[in-house]
């Protein structure tokens, strides 16, 4: 009888450890999914922030247009950094930045693939020149610089031929993990990093000087480029004009600009820049069309992350033409 009475004990006692594990894993799994359903709310409701963002940034480069409609300068409002927005148990900031004040990636890819277009061709090797001055002039030696400006507009042009010094489809095949050339304008900067001969040291450093815009033109507003950028603006006078020279004038700006790129061009800091030739001033603008929004919306430590390209219309009203939600600085 006592025996009995161990045995059902026993058989009670496992019945009540199994019901513990059993409450413990349904509490565990509520707690997860509670968890989960509470991070895509508050995901949700960070995009819904940053979409509002989008509405006042519109707005403010529609007013700084409007007032300006013929120049761009870091004195208007959309230049203006470092503000943060409280909303209800959220925090919102952003900055906007003049994507005409870099080098258009896409811009080296040929106007036409056939060697028949002189001009094309003649515009496509002055910014090739380009962009291997400003690899130059980060420090990068002739020929490796070389080798990423061709690789570079491999990864441009339709065809498959590569250039001398260049890589096509062989060169990306050979690689592990393998893959090809896009063979077509780059969707997004991050592409660079695929490019044979860029690897990660020189991508970030690259970072602040380039980008990529849906066009083949290249635009770099002279008004709205940065003092560190200076090199990017010497390396368009392909390096007749020194980074010294060229961060001085950046530092000695008009508050507002300058006027027009003749005005800009008549500096005597570059009456020694005439090797550059006329190709220099079709590069430059004073007027902007594309503005890189990064925008965060945090709640409870949630942070959510949107990068948005708004694009100038002829009525001076703006278009988001691309978006990127998440990613990290």
């Amino acid at each position: 009888m006592q025996r009995q009475r161990g045995m059902a004990l026993l058989v009670v006692l496992l019945l009540l450890a199994v019901m513990v594990t059993m409450a413990s894993s349904m509490t565990q799994r509520f707690r997860m999914e509670w968890q989960r359903t509470y991070s895509l709310q508050v995901q949700q409701q960070n995009y819904w922030y940053l979409l509002g963002s989008e509405t006042l940034i519109a707005k403010i480069l529609t007013q700084d247009f409007n007032d300006s409609p013929e120049k761009n300068s870091l004195a208007q409002y959309w230049a203006t950094e470092g503000q943060v927005f409280p909303v209800e148990n959220s925090l919102l900031q952003g900055v906007i930045r003049d994507s005409q004040a870099c080098f258009n990636l896409n811009s080296l890819a040929d106007a036409n693939d056939s060697t028949e277009d002189t001009s094309a061709s003649t515009t496509t090797s002055y910014r090739a020149q380009v962009f291997q001055d400003l690899l130059i002039t980060l420090e990068i030696d002739e020929y490796r610089a070389q080798q990423i400006t061709a690789a570079l507009q491999d990864w441009l042009d339709s065809n498959t031929t590569a250039r001398s010094a260049g890589a096509e489809d062989s060169e990306y095949e050979a690689l592990q993990p393998s893959y090809l050339p896009a063979n077509n304008l780059m969707q997004d900067v991050s592409e660079l990093r695929a490019v044979k001969g860029v690897d990660a040291t020189l991508y970030r450093r690259l970072l602040p000087y380039v980008c990529v815009l849906p066009e083949k033109t290249l635009q770099i507003n002279v008004n709205t480029l940065r003092p560190h950028q200076a090199p990017l603006l010497a390396a368009l006078f392909l390096n007749t004009l020194s980074t010294e020279e060229a961060r001085s004038i950046l530092e000695q700006r008009p508050r507002e600009g300058w006027d027009s790129v003749a005005e800009f061009l008549e500096l005597n800091a570059l009456s020694n820049t005439a090797a550059a030739g006329n190709k220099v001033q079709s590069a430059l603008t004073i007027k902007s069309v594309y503005f890189l929004a990064t925008m965060q919306a945090e709640t409870d430590s949630y942070p959510t992350r949107l990068i948005s390209l708004f694009q100038r219309q002829n009525n001076n009203q703006v278009t988001v033409i691309r978006r990127h939600l998440g990613g990290i600085e």
